[in-house]
């Protein structure tokens, strides 16, 4: 058996004290650090039955290299109250993370979506989905209104980090905002799910005819798009705004950083090979069609179909 000398014990006891005061103050809440900002994306207008799709780049955000701790956003009139969901459909808003070259001396800021170039590189979420779809570091639709996005310490989403930006590029954002206005709609619950015959559409945006199957979704209620309305009805056009709140914390070494992923329960998984070795493709849909069911007043609710899919995904974690 050995003993150590009581001055060496104490001497190690102040220093684990000192320690973990260090530690203990480093993790203390940053409530008092948390910097907080409320902006709003440019105006757009909607008249009854109208539908607006619009891209917003370069808007107005956090610079620097911070940590996400919130972000929350909702569609306001010009006066700042929120607008309520039967009067405007809030289909869907996300925000996107961008590099876009320093050389670009006009950021395109008409509305209308702008296709990735050399100049402007998305920069994609950590999920699962490949192609255009499920990008987004930000987003909801109607049905996740409320949903708490608040990142509990020490973590943290972190953007802006030099090291991981391009040289001769910087860091933008964009919004994607899709609303649509159900004041005076002959059926509101089919404007807002987008039924094709509500909205006299046989083509997509970019002009392609719509497969004969296709009843209702996204490709039906575009920008520009008009929802029949009832006989008569005549309502004004109004100036909307989706205002969004960021919370955020200046980067330190102690906070974790928190990578986002996305899926989604369209996606299929797709195995290709190439030069470099297997890559693991998820096809995600995003708009997914269920088969109709008959449901008599007879069934009991359990009896009742339910439909129900399963997904695999494979999630490579570095």
């Amino acid at each position: 058996m050995w003993s150590v000398p009581r001055d060496f014990v104490f001497s190690l006891a102040i220093l684990v004290l000192l320690f973990g005061t260090t530690c203990l103050g480093s993790f203390v809440k940053t409530e008092n650090k948390i910097k907080s900002a409320l902006f709003l994306s440019p105006k757009f207008e909607l008249g009854p039955g109208s539908v607006v799709n619009r891209y917003y780049y370069d808007i107005d955000f956090p610079r620097g290299h911070v940590a996400i701790k919130s972000f929350n956003a909702e569609v306001v009139d010009e006066s700042g109250n929120p607008v309520p969901l039967h009067e405007t459909y809030l289909h869907h808003w996300i925000v996107e993370r961008y590099h876009q070259s320093k050389h670009v001396t006009h950021t395109r800021n008409d509305g209308q979506w702008m296709p990735e170039n050399s100049d402007n590189v998305m920069v994609r979420n950590s999920g699962i989905c490949h192609g255009n779809e499920n990008e987004q570091y930000f987003g909801l639709g109607s049905e996740t209104r409320g949903t708490a996005t608040d990142i509990p310490d020490p973590f943290g989403i972190e953007i802006g980090n030099p090291a991981e930006i391009p040289e001769g590029y910087e860091e933008i954002w964009m919004v994607n905002v899709h609303a649509i206005d159900t004041r005076g709609v002959e059926d509101k619950l089919g404007c807002t799910e987008c039924k094709c015959d509500l909205y006299n559409v046989t083509v997509d945006e970019y002009g392609l005819s719509l497969r004969p199957d296709y009843k209702g979704g996204k490709l039906c209620c575009y920008d520009y798009t008009q929802c029949k309305l009832k006989e008569g009805f005549e309502g004004p056009k109004r100036s909307l705004y989706l205002r969004y709140t960021v919370k955020w914390v200046d980067w330190d070494d102690f906070i974790v950083p928190v990578k986002i992923y996305i899926t989604d329960v369209t996606a299929t998984l797709r195995l290709t090979d190439n030069s470099k070795g297997t890559n693991f493709d998820h096809d995600c849909k995003v708009n997914e069609f269920i088969k109709k069911h008959s449901i008599n007043a007879s069934m009991n609710v359990g009896s009742r179909p339910v439909n129900s899919q399963n997904i695999q995904i494979l999630i490579v974690l570095i």
